[in-house]
């Protein structure tokens, strides 16, 4: 059974001992983006890490080029991070030393505050200025440099790029991971930032392909689209993940989140990690991911083709509202494109609402690749969670 659903088992501890002990590693970017957040003890012990698979390292292009590209506005960040912090002092300063009302401080204890509060600022406004040098003198960027020199990937040609954005196209619509969490990704300087993971994971198979060598990703994204979950326990990779690897080179293929790779790091160095780095990478992570999910729209789309000529489509379109709102739109796509406008028609099937009379519903198709389904609370507003539509578009004219 393993062989054949080798996605599903996890290695034993004897497997990934071998495994770790034979691969390649890949590094994402957000594993190294971390390192301009994270505190210089909890950076020292991951750079550590990185050094004793020094040997067996390698990024892939992509994710070297997303590091690069982002390196810049996450100092930025943190940056900002200190002046919000500063001017909180600040502004609880002024409050306390007012004498018109409350809270008031003595006459005693208030040249303390204001003393104290002047030596935190001083701090404050050092550790902002030693985060904008990052902007001319990085020694993380250094550290990156030349831990993955000789070992950075190549990167695809335009021609490459438009057939594996056409997959996936089918992929994210299909929801195949990785990446479909990130089909609303939209960039006016890069056309293909949406398949930024998916870029990853091409080039992670084909190194591994050229290389004969298993893999393990080292990886700060938490999305669905790279983790098994479970009653809010991450379990593993996907099985697709691990299947589709499988399946392209032959190998192995297992992944780390950055607190159990310096965990186990140690462990195979028989040293010792603290508690305070774990759990501030873990914080770190976490915070990482809620400013990701408050970016994500509150309406997104996904669809199910069952039939599919240049003459006739049909399938289900999904629209999920992730908070209740008016009204709404889904834009779904023909695959592949029909050879004329169609007869294009609509049905709801499902929805998360008991009172399917208070859902307005209007559709369109006014062109050969796409069309719109709308829906709108006739009252009140529509409930959050998935609206299935059934649609059917049909060339009549070349019947």
């Amino acid at each position: 059974m393993k062989s054949i659903f080798v996605g599903h088992f996890r290695p034993t501890e004897g497997e990934l001992s071998n495994l770790w002990s034979s691969c390649v590693f890949l590094v994402d970017a957000n594993v190294l983006l971390n390192l301009y957040r994270y505190s210089p003890e909890t950076r020292n012990e991951l750079e550590k890490a990185l050094k004793s698979i020094e040997e067996n390292i390698f990024i892939t292009h992509q994710a070297a080029k997303e590091f690069l590209r982002n390196r810049l506005s996450v100092t930025a960040g943190q940056a900002k991070e200190y002046t919000s912090a500063i001017k909180t002092i600040n502004d609880l300063v002024s409050n306390l030393s007012s004498k018109d009302r409350h809270p008031f401080l003595s006459d005693k204890e208030l040249p303390d505050f204001t003393g104290y509060s002047a030596k935190l600022i001083d701090s404050l406004e050092f550790q902002k200025k030693s985060l904008l040098d990052k902007f001319t003198e990085d020694e993380i960027l250094t550290f990156v440099e030349n831990i993955f020199e000789g070992k950075t990937g190549s990167s695809y040609s335009e021609a490459d790029l438009e057939k594996i954005s056409k997959e996936g196209e089918v992929r994210y619509q299909k929801e195949i991971p990785p990446g479909y969490k990130d089909s609303k990704k939209e960039s006016s300087d890069d056309a293909y930032r949406k398949y930024g993971d998916l870029l990853v994971w091409k080039q992670l198979i084909d190194h591994s392909r050229d290389n004969n060598k298993s893999i393990i990703l080292i990886t700060d994204d938490k999305k669905e689209d790279w983790w098994l979950e479970q009653s809010g326990r991450t379990i593993g990779p996907r099985p697709e993940l691990i299947e589709e690897f499988c399946r392209e080179t032959g190998q192995k293929f297992w992944m780390y989140t950055v607190d159990r790779f310096i965990q186990q790091s140690a462990k195979l160095s028989e040293s010792t990690v603290s508690d305070n780095v774990i759990q501030e990478i873990l914080k770190v992570s976490q915070e990482s991911k809620n400013k990701e999910e408050d970016n994500t729209p509150s309406i997104s789309v996904s669809q199910e083709t069952n039939e599919c000529a240049d003459t006739y489509n049909a399938g289900l379109l999904i629209v999920t509202l992730r908070r209740t709102m008016r009204y709404a739109t889904g834009t779904g796509k023909f695959y592949p494109r029909l050879l004329r406008v169609p007869d294009f028609d609509v049905e709801l099937i499902s929805s998360p609402s008991n009172d399917s009379d208070n859902i307005g519903l209007s559709f369109g198709c006014g062109t050969i690749k796409d069309f719109n389904v709308h829906i709108k609370a006739k009252s009140g507003e529509l409930a959050a969670g998935d609206y299935v539509f059934k649609y059917i578009a049909m060339d009549s004219a070349g019947d």
